[in-house]
This record gives structure tokens, sequence and C-alpha cells, in this order.
């Protein structure tokens, strides 16, 4: 842990003007640059609200933490949005990087954050939009909102594991960057992000309770708008499962990437 942190603070110039020049390369070209990261997550949500608030008028019941299923929907889709673009970059961010780790000196962690950190700049105006829409219609509870930095760091560490881990080993399996993306899809409707728990099966609990980004979201929904505090149960699991996943991810890439460059 030592070590990534050094590495980061030596090369947090680097990973800064990584970061700007991820965010920015998105938008080349563009005629409204940069704004299209405001435009499209404010898009998005006055999209889901019109249309599953006014045109489709889906309800849920109160047990769901609230009636309105743009409001339940959008509680557990934003997270997962940033989870799985993260993920899926980082993957691939040693490879898409080949260029930079074969030519210059730096510390190769740079490549993993700045792919996080760009997505967690999305994710931020999407959470500032969706904030401003729960205050609008008086459901945010200002109780509880600070609990929702436990899912943020859950799955920002799980992000990373992921991508330091995977990353390394898709490296030299090339394979691994596309099954990634099946099992991430399979893991999406493990998780009820579309359908409220209550939908769940009692003979596949099971199943679910084994998907550490399941509660993930119930802590999301439970510090916005349920405004109940999660039991320690939905806290210690992922929190454990993540740190293990974290410090197993590093330590593969502590192993491997000295054989980067030969590879890539």
């Amino acid at each position: 842990m030592k070590s990534l942190l050094a590495n980061l603070y030596h090369g947090r110039h680097i990973l800064r003007t990584m970061v700007v020049k991820d965010i920015k390369s998105r938008y080349a070209g563009s005629l409204f640059g940069p704004l299209w990261l405001l435009i499209t997550p404010l898009y998005q949500i006055l999209l889901y609200t019109l249309l599953f608030s006014t045109i489709l008028k889906v309800r849920f019941d109160e047990g769901a933490g609230t009636s309105s299923f743009v409001v339940y929907l959008l509680a557990g889709m934003i997270p997962w949005l940033f989870f799985s673009e993260a993920t899926m970059r980082g993957i691939s961010a040693f490879i898409d990087n080949a260029h930079l780790i074969k030519k210059v000196k730096f510390p190769m962690e740079v490549c993993v954050f700045t792919v996080v950190l760009s997505s967690a700049v999305t994710f931020l105006i999407y959470m500032v939009f969706y904030l401003a829409m729960l205050i609008f219609m008086g459901v945010l509870n200002l109780k509880t909102v600070s609990l929702f930095i436990l899912p943020i760091t859950i799955q920002v560490l799980l992000t990373l594991g992921l991508s330091f881990g995977l990353g390394s080993l898709a490296v030299f399996f090339r394979d691994i960057t596309q099954a990634t993306g099946m099992v991430l899809n399979l893991v999406f409707f493990l998780t009820p992000i579309v359908y409220p728990t209550t939908s769940i099966p009692e003979r596949l609990r099971g199943l679910f309770n084994i998907n550490p980004f399941y509660f993930v979201v119930e802590i999301s929904r439970s510090a916005l708008i349920r405004g109940r505090m999660p039991d320690m149960v939905s806290v210690l699991y992922p929190s454990v499962f993540a740190l293990a996943v974290f410090f197993a991810g590093y330590y593969v890439f502590r192993k491997t990437k000295e054989a980067f460059k030969d590879i890539l």
C-alpha cells in the first residue's frame, strides 16, 4: 500500500495530465466539447423521468423505499454505470497505454487511476443532477446522505482491484477483456437495479447475497432515499470483499508488471 501511494505521489503530475487528456479526448472535434459532460447526464436523467414517471407511470410499493420508479432506478443505475465503465476501461488501461509503457518510465499505476478518475468525473456530474432531482421531489434524506460515501468507497476499491488484477492478466491473455464484459452483464441482472428486491425469489436469495454490488446498490438507496442505517452485514461483507479484491489485484500487478514491456 505504501508503494502504491508513493508511486501515485511521484506520478501525480502525469496523472493529472492524463486525466485531463482522457476527458478532452472523448469530445475532441465536437462542437460543444466538454459541455457534453453536462448535457449527456442531464439528458438521460430527464429522459428516464419523462419515460417512467410521466408516460409509463411506473410505480413501486413503499417497500422499495420510494413509489417513484425513476428515483429507485437511478439510485442503482448511476453507481453501476460508473463501476462498469471504470472497470472495463481499467482492465484495458495497460494495453491502451502500451505506447507509453514501452517508451516512458513512469509509475504504471497511473494508467488505472487515470480511467477511474476520468469515469468518476462523469459519475459526480450524474450524482449532482440526481441529488438535485431528489431535493426537488422532497425525497432526499439529509440525515443519512453522508453514508453514501460507504458504497462509493466499496465500488472504487472493487474497480481498482479488478483493474489491476484482470488488467495485468489481460496483457498476457487478451480474452479476459471480452469475458469480463460478459460477467459484468450477468452481475447487472443479479443486482436489483431495474426491479425491486421484493421480487427476488426466496430460493435465489443466496445467489444474490454473494454479489457485493447488490449491497452497494442497497446501501446507496438506504442512504439517499430510505433514510435508514444499513445493517452491519450489508456493510461488512462487501467491504471485506472489496478490500480482498483490491489487495489481490494489486499483488498480481506487482508480480507481473516487469514483464509488461516485453509482452506489450
